[in-house]
């Protein structure tokens, strides 16, 4: 008996992958993620917007080499965009263009960083709510509902009072506050996918719950993952430029919502400190929005489609 059903478990590995012990990647292979991919790169959105968000990402990364130190006093009043300063001065004569691009990498930072950390915990949580369910889903349902009923720019302002604020505590905060919209998702996928076939198939050749959970539950679920993921990027930038907007934020660092701050004294004699760093937002923002939407249409082509 137990000769033969080892082979029986073999048999069924094989059928599900061609070889034993990969019940991953059949199924992956299935699903066509490069073809999805493929078609969110050929679309005119991803064309626009794509090469814009790379564009501003070297900007945050290697443009603080080349523009000087944000803090450097040139003059001692507000002066106009010219061929000195491409963006102006500010009101203490620091040159803007400087002061913008650093300011780049704050918002990007926590943009990203915020982004990454909640699809970690998201995917964390929500996959193991959504594979094994019962009671382990309860609790954590419970914890998720717990950190989504509070606001993340309330708990910000609360926390900056409290024990200060820096770039890490504002990505710390937010991430907290945001992770559970990601775990919502990966726990209804996990749902649907741990009822699929091939699951089944692959419980009955005997793997265990963990491995076919990250091996197969997870990587099908990740397009649904990704496109929320996205579009926290945007969400991430909005609540730190309304935080650094209201004061909250790092001293040392200034972000694009703090150059918004620093400009609402000066809009009558400095336009252009409100305009270029919320110019920045708005296109940043606009341009990880609509790819957020290309990537949802290319793994979902069937959706707004009327027949």
């Amino acid at each position: 008996m137990s000769v033969g059903q080892s082979i029986d478990t073999t048999s069924v590995s094989v059928a599900l992958t061609g070889r034993p012990g990969g019940i991953g990647r059949r199924r992956r292979a299935r699903g066509k993620p490069g073809s999805a991919w493929g078609a969110f790169l050929r679309k005119p959105v991803t064309r626009i917007f794509l090469p814009i968000v790379v564009f501003f990402a070297a900007v945050a990364v290697v443009g603080p080499f080349f523009v000087g130190n944000p803090a450097a006093a040139h003059f001692s009043s507000v002066l106009p965009p010219s061929a000195e300063h491409l963006l102006g001065t500010d009101h203490l004569g620091r040159d803007y263009l400087a002061r913008v691009v650093h300011g780049a990498q704050v918002s990007l930072l926590v943009g990203f960083s915020v982004a990454l950390l909640c699809m970690t915990i998201g995917v964390v949580i929500g996959g193991l709510a959504g594979y094994y369910r019962g009671a382990i889903d309860v609790a954590l349902v419970k914890i998720a509902e717990f950190f989504q009923v509070f606001p993340g720019l309330v708990v910000a302002l609360v926390a900056a009072a409290l024990i200060g604020s820096n770039v890490f505590i504002i990505v710390a905060i937010l991430s907290i506050t945001m992770w559970p919209s990601v775990a919502r998702i990966v726990r209804a996928e996990a749902m649907r996918i741990s009822q699929l076939g091939y699951v089944e198939s692959a419980k009955a050749a005997g793997f265990r719950g963990p491995r076919i959970l990250w091996s197969d539950v997870i990587p099908n679920a990740m397009p649904p993952v990704l496109v929320a993921t996205t579009m926290t990027v945007g969400r991430a930038i909005l609540l730190e430029s309304g935080l650094a907007f209201l004061g909250v934020g790092d001293a040392n660092r200034p972000s694009w919502g703090a150059l918004l701050n620093a400009a609402q004294s000066h809009l009558r004699d400095g336009w252009w400190l409100a305009l270029f760093p919320g110019l920045c937002i708005f296109i940043v923002v606009l341009a990880v929005n609509m790819l957020g939407d290309a990537l949802n249409d290319a793994y979902n082509p069937t959706i707004g489609r009327v027949k």
